[in-house]
C-alpha cells in the first residue's frame, strides 16, 4: 500500500509540473551539444564516439507531462580517435569519414523515473525516430532520461539534458565482420535550451 501511496505521490508531481518549450536548434549555443556511441557489450571491440549539434533550425522539446512532443534532428559528425587502427572498433569496417545522425520525430509519456544509481533522470519517456550510420537508416524506440539543470556549474544556462539508450544487432547496422545477433549498444545525448537563453546572448 505505501509503495502505491508514493507512485501515486509521482504521478501527481509530474502531472502539477509546468510545460516547458526548449530549443534544439543549431543556432545556439555555438559550441558542440550532442553525442553519439556505439559500443560492445562484451567488451571485444572498443567503442566509437560521434560528437555534433542539432542539424536543423526549428527543433525542440515541449518538456509537458499532459502532452508532451519533441522533433529534432542531430548530425554528429565529428569522431573521435579517427586516425588509429580502426578494425579494433566496433564500427571499425566502415569507411572513413563516418558520420552518425539522429532524428527524433516523436515521445511517449512522461513517466517519474525511479532512483538509479548513477542516474540523475527525473522523468522518463522512448523517443521514437530514425538513427542513421553509414548510409543504413534505423528506426528506434529508446527509453530516455531526461532532467532540467539550473545553470549551475559548467552549464551556464537552464537546460533540458536528455540521454536515451537503445541495442541493436550488428545484421542492423550492416556489420559483416561481427556475429549477426551481436548486440550493439547505442546511448545518445544532447542539450535543449529555453528559447530565451539564445535571445539573451544575441544581447
Amino acid at each position: 500500500m505505501k509503495t502505491l501511496v508514493l507512485f501515486l505521490f509521482a504521478l501527481n508531481a509530474v502531472a502539477q509540473q509546468p510545460a516547458a518549450e526548449f530549443r534544439v536548434t543549431s543556432a545556439f549555443p555555438k559550441y558542440v551539444t550532442a553525442d553519439i556511441e556505439f559500443r560492445d557489450p562484451a567488451g571485444a571491440k572498443w567503442p566509437n564516439f560521434f560528437s555534433g549539434k542539432p542539424a536543423n533550425e526549428t527543433g525542440g522539446i515541449t518538456f509537458d507531462p499532459a502532452k508532451p512532443a519533441a522533433n529534432f534532428a542531430l548530425l554528429c559528425d565529428k569522431m573521435a580517435q579517427d586516425k588509429g587502427d580502426q578494425s579494433r572498433r566496433v564500427l571499425g569496417e566502415f569507411p572513413l569519414p563516418l558520420t552518425a545522425s539522429l532524428n527524433v520525430t516523436a515521445i511517449g509519456a512522461l513517466q517519474p523515473a525511479g532512483k538509479v544509481k548513477g542516474s540523475k533522470a527525473t522523468h522518463n519517456a522512448d523517443l521514437t525516430g530514425t538513427l542513421e550510420i553509414a548510409g543504413r537508416k534505423l528506426p528506434i524506440k529508446a527509453p530516455t532520461g531526461f532532467w532540467v539543470s539550473d545553470g549551475k556549474g559548467d552549464e551556464k544556462n537552464r537546460a533540458l539534458m536528455i540521454e536515451g539508450r537503445v541495442t541493436l544487432k550488428a545484421s542492423d547496422l550492416g556489420l559483416k565482420t561481427l556475429a549477426p545477433g551481436m548486440p550493439i549498444e547505442i546511448r545518445f545525448g544532447l542539450t535543449a535550451y529555453p528559447a530565451e537563453a539564445a535571445a539573451a546572448r544575441k544581447k
